[in-house]
């Protein structure tokens, strides 16, 4: 099966999940009020059969509209979101990028990709790190950003990771391109807690089997 296969049903997975879960909220608010599926669906401007479908969480194509407003009968607020989650569909690009670096990693530390985060309350959904490094007792967690188009929010997301999965060390690594120079010259002020760091000297540590501090390079 191929990655892209993986994660369509991965996708389809949690898509399922979630309406069973919003039939569940709404077959719990209708027999609070006391109604019957065929007032909600009548209130709700659908059928009653439709209504029957989204209570079984067997209507895969319910609407955010329709949902939003069976909501608003049963006195719900319905809300729909993304959070960040797993690494996406990684192109041959990224791939190559991240082959780079980890190829600088000498003994005795190791590596390995994809490493998964444990799941919390708020972040139910898979996440994981591009890489992460061992040895010596020691950690290394590794972020790997192709373009920096969203910084505030690509940002949130790395600190996410690092409050819910902290490493000894992590390391933020940006493509090195003119515009993800520019990027990080204009939005330096955001990187407090990840400080620029050598390239050069970076690898020079994983080499040498060194875990490098908490930073980010251009590579």
């Amino acid at each position: 099966m191929g990655v892209t296969q993986r994660v369509l049903d991965q996708g389809t997975r949690r898509g399922d999940h979630s309406l069973k879960r919003l039939a569940g909220e709404y077959r719990a608010g209708r027999l609070m009020l006391g109604l019957s599926q065929r007032q909600v669906a009548e209130a709700a401007h659908i059928s009653r059969s439709a209504y029957g479908r989204v209570e079984q969480g067997s209507d895969r194509h319910l609407t955010m509209l329709a949902a939003a407003r069976i909501a608003a009968v049963l006195g719900l607020d319905f809300s729909a979101r993304t959070y960040p989650g797993d690494a996406p569909t990684r192109d041959a690009a990224h791939a190559k990028r991240l082959a780079t670096l980890l190829v600088n990693i000498g003994p005795p530390l190791r590596y390995r990709t994809d490493v998964p985060l444990r799941r919390t309350t708020d972040h139910p959904e898979r996440r994981a790190w591009d890489a992460a490094v061992w040895g010596n007792g020691e950690r290394t967690a590794i972020e790997l950003e192709m373009r920096l188009h969203d910084v505030q929010g690509q940002l949130r997301k790395i600190h996410l990771k690092m409050r819910d999965d902290p490493a000894e060390h992590t390391l933020l690594v940006i493509a090195d391109t003119v515009t993800n120079r520019r990027a990080v010259l204009e939005f330096a002020d955001l990187f407090p807690d990840l400080p620029r760091l050598r390239t050069a000297a970076v690898l020079k540590w994983l080499r040498s089997g060194v875990h490098p501090p908490t930073g980010l390079i251009l590579l």
